[in-house]
């Protein structure tokens, strides 16, 4: 009977990394996912095809809530306080549920059994090949796909679609690949900090299929046209060719994670003059900064304990932007900041202790595959704020960060 579990369970860890990608899911919207009668998607409590998933593991899996028992009470305690005093408990409520998710799973692969390492990087570069494929169809098309893709998430939509993300190329607009993702930067994410950890494990095979299936995904990657992917690549790079000096590699990367959070800090009070001092042409950049100059207000009001877990789109209306009251109902486009704003310095020096743990293990095992795409994800995450609102996103920092304090996952 135990070993029937064990098959089982190895199954599920299966099927979550293969379809880790996807979107499928029902989505509820109750009053509070409405924000002065506008449907906001990042609002609405959502049962994905990964959360039934997640919860089997977790039924297969009761003895993690024991073993790290407190763990869960430290975030149950602090999501009772938060929620509290949240601009919108019941939102916070669904969003911490999240997070305890998020920490099970990233829990779960700490000490992961089923599945070998090499079974691991398989799985997900099967699944990286088949988005990519997706994605490349729907640039070449010029629109979604449909029929059975809808099935792993794909929404219906094309290059006449209003708000939808385009390209111009030689005069000629052409919609960048979104995949079975809300978003190609969100896609370019994904793609980059998978595709970094296969090829650096060094367990791909080195055969035909292969590399055809390599050249698919970086070929998806440069058609979602994200440029803090493409620089993200290009410093991740960089830090490759420094890998050797391992003194000399340690502090710059320390330096970066240093940089990268005092450089988030600083944001909401240099948008204005960044603003006003250089002359914006692309309107995103603009809107971004005043997300972040939002964000300061938020964080100087609610010092603490931030606004609320998942409350930071609820609250823009009523905050001032540099120049106007904003209606942009996103959240703000860096994830150091939108900690902050969300839950307080507590939850910020939480989450930054965490992650310069990890990145302090990964550069005493010398373990580059997990090092450099955790480097990518935070660059990204400086600019957007995918890693720590979207499902497929989140997911995958949770495995990358649980695989990394797994011994035998090597």
């Amino acid at each position: 009977m135990t070993r029937n579990f064990k098959r089982f369970e190895k199954y599920v860890v299966v099927l979550i990394l293969l379809l880790l990608p996807t979107q499928l899911a029902l989505h509820f919207w109750p009053g509070w996912s409405f924000v002065f009668g506008i449907r906001v998607d990042l609002l609405s409590p959502s049962i994905y095809l990964t959360d039934i998933l997640i919860l089997t593991l977790l039924f297969l899996n009761p003895e993690i809530f024991r073993n790290y028992k407190k763990y869960f009470l430290t975030v149950l305690f602090f999501a009772f306080v938060n929620c509290f005093f949240s601009a919108s408990p019941p939102v916070s409520v669904y969003k911490w549920l999240k997070v305890i998710e998020i920490v099970f799973i990233c829990l779960y692969f700490v000490k992961q059994r089923v599945v070998r390492f090499s079974s691991i990087v398989t799985t997900f570069f099967i699944s990286l090949v088949v988005v990519s494929l997706i994605g490349i169809a729907q640039f070449i098309k010029g629109g979604t796909i449909g029929g059975i893709l809808y099935y792993l998430g794909e929404r219906t939509f094309n290059q006449s679609t209003s708000g939808i993300a385009l390209v111009s190329l030689g005069g000629i607009e052409h919609m960048r690949a979104y995949s079975i993702f809300s978003h190609p930067n969100s896609l370019a994410g994904y793609l980059g900090a998978t595709i970094l950890f296969i090829l650096l494990s060094g367990k791909l095979k080195k055969n035909i299929t292969n590399v055809i299936g390599v050249l698919l995904v970086l070929v998806c990657f440069v058609l979602t046209f994200s440029i803090s992917a493409y620089i993200g690549i290009f410093v991740v790079f960089s830090y490759y060719l420094f890998s050797g000096n391992k003194q000399y590699f340690s502090r710059i990367v320390i330096v970066s994670f240093v940089v990268f959070v005092l450089g988030s800090l600083l944001l909401p009070l240099l948008s204005p003059w960044i603003i006003q001092t250089f002359p914006l042409v692309e309107k995103n950049i603009y809107q971004r900064l005043d997300l972040a100059y939002i964000s300061g207000q938020i964080i100087n009001q609610n010092f603490l304990i931030g606004e609320g877990l998942g409350t930071f789109i609820t609250s823009i209306p009523f905050y001032k932007g540099i120049f106007s009251y904003s209606w942009l109902l996103q959240p703000v486009h860096n994830i150091f900041l939108l900690i902050f704003a969300e839950t307080g310095i507590f939850g910020l020096l939480t989450f930054c202790y965490l992650i310069f743990k990890t990145i302090v293990r990964q550069l005493k095992t010398k373990k580059l595959y997990y090092l450099l795409p955790l480097i990518l994800i935070l660059f990204t995450g400086f600019f957007d704020h995918y890693t720590l609102s979207l499902q497929q996103n989140m997911l995958l920092f949770s495995v990358f960060i649980g695989l990394s304090f797994n011994a035998r996952m090597t």
